[in-house]
């Protein structure tokens, strides 16, 4: 397999994202099933075997979109996470929620094949890629808790892997609102309108964050204005 990707990457850029997008669109327009190795190449005017020279099988095709797409998604939450700008906490939490979104509208084929996995429980590769888009999200939103908590901004009290839990949860269910208006519950998450979007995903952020707060003293003025 090393020796076939090698192929593919000493293409010219040009051509290799080519490839890649009508690969794409094949996937998130037919599902993995009835994806045609023919309508792609016919696409893109190549030979058949050219594909398989390349990524060996449609898995082969389909595994590699899809490590391309989870890199394509890490980038911008890894920057997040690793900014050194010294945002607090809610801050961070609440670029996650509007990063995640933006790439969901600048990748919609992505979004789409993705959406397809988890709807359909006879898709391949279902159990085995879902796990790990699930670990990096856990593993992510975890470090992002502990940090968090370490400098003294989420309560210590909370179990990092459930608060993480929370939030991948969450998001994942608001994101997935955004097509869909039955799971919207009036909260603005599927409107055309994208600071009314945008609003309700920080409006979710800054819940989450409120249930993660560190408690304030008794004493503290903001502590009787909580509770008056």
């Amino acid at each position: 397999m090393d020796g076939k990707r090698s192929t593919f990457d000493n293409l010219e850029p040009q051509k290799r994202g080519r490839v890649l997008n009508e690969s794409l669109r094949e996937f998130a327009e037919h599902g993995y099933h009835q994806a045609s190795m023919n309508r792609i190449v016919a696409r893109l005017g190549i030979a058949k075997g050219s594909l398989f020279q390349y990524f060996g099988s449609k898995e082969g095709l389909f595994r590699r979109l899809f490590s391309l797409a989870l890199d394509e998604l890490k980038a911008p939450l890894k920057a997040i996470r690793d900014s050194g700008g010294g945002e607090p906490f809610p801050e961070r939490l609440r670029q996650v929620f509007l990063a995640g979104a933006d790439f969901t509208r600048a990748h919609p084929l992505i979004w789409s094949v993705y959406r397809r996995m988890t709807s359909q429980d006879d898709f391949p590769l279902r159990e085995t890629l879902l796990k790990k888009v699930r670990e990096e999200a856990l593993g992510y939103f975890r470090e992002l808790v502990e940090g968090g908590q370490a400098r003294g901004e989420a309560r210590p009290d909370v179990d990092p892997a459930a608060a993480a839990f929370l939030i991948e949860t969450m998001l994942d269910r608001a994101l997935t609102a955004q097509d869909c208006s039955l799971l919207d519950a009036g909260l603005g998450l599927a409107s055309d309108d994208d600071p009314t979007r945008r609003r309700a995903l920080i409006a979710l952020a800054d819940l989450i964050c409120r249930g993660l707060a560190v408690p304030k003293p008794e004493g503290d003025p903001d502590h009787a204005a909580d509770h008056a």
